[in-house]
């Protein structure tokens, strides 16, 4: 087979045949019309939430998403209505990671030292669960949380379905996890035809590659502008605004490069350390892509 039969075929997929040597600009937005939101992901608690909001609003700078990546298995139901109430205060979308997973149980994957062992570390282990992990997602949204973070691809079509039927509320919102290794335009869409209503893409895809996953599919990115070591230790700066510009609607996750992502919310230090990360990312956008808006309109 020609690769240039193999392009080919990948347009009649309804993919891009290759990454375009010029990545051109999104026409896709958020409902409201803007190009992207900022997001902070970790072991946000309530009053981390607040920190950083109240830290932003002077730089007329708004923290659109708090993504618990912890999980609501980890915490206290006082504590989780306690951070859902916050946020619902702040106009904050949340979401919280779904548990159980590998992390936490007894299954050896997490325990290897091999990198494909360590990638589906995350994934649900037996059918009993993936029956955790929905009840986790119920408890949750009896106490109001409407947005998850899914790192397990069944699980995600299950959830999507649940709330197709109506067992689940049809404003739930379900996040593809980076975790679920998304790198190319075929994997995006598949995550979104399996019910994601955004999808996380790996950390280190260039502005070309990016275009192409946002020819395959119209569900908003979510994109990191900054990582800590642990994952790759990049601090995007300057391909910022061309994020955006290809890759709207799109979800800016900015601040991780401050964090060390344990289970302990983020220290005052931390925050500030968060916020200045977001007010880098910020001004570079502004200066350079002007015309680029926010989406300050709440999705859930």
């Amino acid at each position: 087979m020609s690769l240039d039969r193999a392009r080919d075929w990948l347009v009649r997929a309804g993919l891009p045949g290759g990454d375009p040597a010029e990545a051109p600009t999104s026409t896709s937005r958020f409902a409201d019309g803007g190009w992207y939101k900022w997001e902070v992901a970790g072991a946000l608690d309530a009053a981390s939430v607040v920190r950083l909001t109240e830290r932003l609003a002077p730089h007329g700078v708004r923290l659109h998403q708090a993504t618990n990546t912890v999980g609501t298995m980890r915490y206290l139901d006082p504590q989780l209505t306690d951070l859902v109430q916050a946020c619902r205060d702040l106009g904050v979308q949340l979401r919280m990671a779904v548990g159980p997973r590998g992390l936490f149980d007894i299954g050896g994957q997490k325990l290897a030292t091999g990198v494909v062992a360590a990638a589906s570390a995350y994934r649900l282990r037996g059918t009993d669960q993936l029956a955790q992990a929905v009840d986790d997602v119920a408890h949750a949204v009896d106490l109001g949380v409407r947005g998850f973070l899914v790192f397990d691809e069944g699980l995600l079509s299950v959830l999507a379905r649940l709330r197709a039927d109506g067992v689940l509320p049809p404003e739930l919102r379900l996040k593809a996890s980076s975790n679920m290794g998304a790198a190319n335009p075929a994997h995006a869409r598949l995550l979104a035809e399996a019910g994601a209503d955004s999808v996380n893409l790996q950390r280190d895809l260039d502005v070309r590659m990016i275009a192409a996953v946002r020819q395959a599919t119209p569900v908003a990115l979510d994109l990191h502008t900054d990582n800590p070591r642990g994952t790759g230790g990049f601090v995007r700066g300057y391909d910022v605004p061309e994020i955006v510009r290809v890759g709207a609607p799109v979800y800016l996750k900015s601040g991780n490069a401050a964090q060390d992502f344990s289970d302990e919310a983020p220290s005052e230090r931390q925050c500030a350390a968060i916020v200045h990360q977001i007010l880098l990312d910020d001004q570079l956008l502004r200066r350079l892509f002007a015309e680029a808006v926010p989406s300050d309109r709440p999705e859930f």
